[in-house]
C-alpha cells in the first residue's frame, strides 16, 4: 500500500486553525490558487511574488494571470545583468 502524498499550504490563523496551515493531497497543490508553508515553499523555488518582483526589477513585462511556472520561465530567459 503507497502512501498518500501531502503538503503544508497557509491558511487564516483562527482559534479552529492556530498554526496558520492546512494539509491537502500534494496532487491537489495549485501553485496559481495556494501557497506552500514554511520550509516546503523553499523547495519549490518560492512564491509568484518573488518572481513578480524579480521580472519587474529586470525591467521585463509579464501578463498580469501569469502563471508561476510561466514567471519562472521568463526570468529563466531573461539575460543575465
Amino acid at each position: 500500500m503507497s502512501m498518500l502524498e501531502t503538503v503544508r499550504i497557509k491558511a487564516e490563523v483562527s482559534d479552529d486553525n492556530p498554526l496558520g496551515y492546512i494539509v491537502i493531497n500534494k496532487t491537489d497543490f495549485n501553485e496559481d490558487e495556494h501557497e506552500l508553508f514554511g520550509d516546503e515553499s523553499a523547495a519549490t523555488g518560492g512564491k509568484k511574488a518573488d518572481l513578480q518582483a524579480a521580472l519587474t526589477a529586470k525591467g521585463i513585462a509579464f501578463p498580469a494571470n501569469a502563471t508561476k511556472a510561466d514567471l519562472q520561465a521568463l526570468l529563466d530567459q531573461a539575460p543575465a545583468q
